[in-house]
């Protein structure tokens, strides 16, 4: 009767792998038999010969911790190459070149200083400049989608995970209910089910799980526990909302924590911003630059789908834009200030930015724009008449330079320098060439070279940065391909293993169920005779 329960055990897990292993996160299971002696002489005489004492997953800890780990970091390169793939598309496609643009708006300069009155140059001048703002504002535009899908793309991931905490919380109460030691374990559903959840988490939010003893997950981002056992924390807001929205501000993301007497939660920042250091008196503690000594800021965030959208929003785009936005400045304040062969008369403008207020004058730098010039020298002007060169501000307006200038970094985050706005203020009629003569064509022509450099770093830096990304994910991927195989290897099911097990326990059921009906033959027999 024990081989018949074996059999039947051996049969029934069988069947569960090979139903499982079309199913996500399934762990190959086995039925746990134990062989009694039945010899004479041997001491346990108290048990049959097969006992069935439940089923165990074939499953490794250590190799689970470490798939689960590399999935964060998987999820992570994958998210930033997939966001700005746009963006490197835009960058590496001649149609679409800042450079080719501006050689052909410096080439149609070129060719007014021939003719400066041939209408066709003229002409060709304005539409190449146009040119070159439509590629200017567009690959402004393209960086601010990345920011602006990011941000929505992490209300997607923070909610998705909101939705996953309280589940596994409730699947860690069913296995501690379950599972009495010595006596009984959780159901192998469930475990799977735990892990097919934290695995889920670790793609969207990175962080730490913990098996503890008890079978039960506790999931940590940065030593905080999102889901301690039967406890769920959630993200949210400052003022406690549970749906995540994209327009809230990174600084206004918490983790809320359930407290000791569930009344009084405690909010926890993911994000926090960089903190001026105070001196002891209270004044603000400066470098030997005069910038303000900061304290670095930091995220709870900083693996998975979330941590690359963090990354995205917080680092990549404010770069990327500065360095956009200081080429519009560059060619504002440069190609706007050509002056021609007349004493004291300077071209028309030709660019600008157009006016963060409803109806108002762009911004042109030009004698009638007091304004935009004062903004522009206030970029571009060092303290002692000279001008700053393109490298020098990009050093200045980065915060992580050694160069760092607070006062660089404020002009140049100014609104009315946003380069999605920037545009061509030129027009083709004719007082637009007026002062356009051989002497200001040709100067407008030299200023080839010093846009070469500002194109050449915008590209250069962001392909730099796209391709060590890219390089990275492929590594990622291998990596956890590799330690998918792995695992696998233990957990996966083998369906002609599985096939041949089935033939084995079916033998053991045949073989036991003759035995049976030998042994009832005998006793009937035996009974038979007695009965005569």
């Amino acid at each position: 009767m024990a081989g018949l329960q074996s059999a039947q055990s051996g049969m029934l897990v069988t069947s569960q792998n090979v139903t499982g292993s079309s199913v996500e996160g399934y762990v190959r299971r086995t039925s746990s038999v134990r062989v009694n002696g039945l010899s004479p002489s041997s001491i346990d005489l108290t048990g049959t010969s097969f006992a069935v004492e439940g089923f165990t997953r074939y499953f490794d800890n250590l190799l689970q911790g470490q798939l689960l780990s590399q999935q964060s970091k998987t999820s992570y390169s994958q998210a930033l190459t997939q966001s700005v793939a746009p963006l490197d598309a835009m960058l590496t496609e001649p149609a679409t070149s800042i450079a080719t643009a501006l050689g052909n708006f410096f080439n149609a300069a070129g060719s007014i200083a021939n003719e400066p009155t041939n209408s066709a140059y003229q002409q060709s001048l304005i539409g190449n400049a146009r040119l070159v703002a439509d590629r200017v504002s567009g690959l402004a535009n393209a960086v601010g989608q990345i920011s602006s899908n990011a941000s929505q793309a992490l209300a997607d991931v923070l909610n998705q995970a909101n939705s996953l905490t309280p589940q596994l919380a409730s699947i860690n109460s069913k296995i501690r209910a379950a599972a009495i030691p010595g006596v009984a374990a959780a159901s192998p559903d469930l475990l799977d089910e735990r892990d097919r959840i934290v695995g889920k988490l670790q793609e969207l939010v990175g962080g730490t799980t913990l098996i503890n003893e008890d079978g039960t997950a506790s999931y940590l981002l940065n030593g905080q526990h999102l889901v301690d056992r039967e406890s769920a924390n959630t993200f949210t807001n400052s003022n406690g909302t549970s749906v995540i929205r994209s327009d809230m501000p990174l600084t206004d993301l918490r983790i809320k924590a359930a407290s000791l007497d569930g009344r009084n939660p405690v909010y926890i920042k993911l994000v926090m911003p960089a903190v001026a250091q105070k001196q002891s008196n209270g004044t603000a503690l400066l470098d030997t630059n005069g910038n303000s000594v900061m304290l670095p800021g930091q995220t709870v965030l900083q693996d998975g789908k979330a941590g690359a959208y963090v990354h995205l929003i917080q680092n990549f785009v404010p770069t990327v834009q500065k360095s956009i936005n200081l080429l519009a400045t560059q060619l504002v304040n440069k190609v706007n200030q050509v002056a021609s062969g007349t004493v004291n008369q300077k071209i028309a403008p030709i660019f600008g930015f157009a006016s963060t207020a409803s109806g108002g004058t762009s911004l042109t730098g030009s004698s009638s724009d007091a304004a935009g010039k004062i903004l522009l020298d206030g970029l571009w002007k060092k303290t002692d008449g000279t001008s700053y060169v393109y490298s020098e501000l990009v050093e200045g307006s980065n915060p992580q330079s050694s160069n760092y200038r607070e006062t660089i970094d404020q002009a140049l985050s100014k609104p009315e320098f946003d380069a999605r706005q920037f545009k061509v203020v030129g027009t083709f009629d004719n007082s637009q060439f007026t002062y356009m003569d051989a002497t200001a064509s040709a100067s407008l022509q030299s200023l080839r070279d010093s846009f070469t450099s500002p194109v050449t770093f915008i590209t250069s830096s962001v392909a730099t940065t796209i391709a060590t990304w890219k390089n990275t994910q492929q590594s990622d991927e291998a990596l956890q391909k590799s330690l998918s195989a792995q695992k696998s290897s233990i957990t996966g099911v083998n369906l002609d293993e599985e096939a041949a097990n089935l033939v084995k326990y079916q033998q053991l059921y045949n073989a036991s169920s003759k035995l049976m009906q030998t042994g009832k033959q005998m006793f009937d027999t035996l009974l038979g005779m007695l009965s005569g």
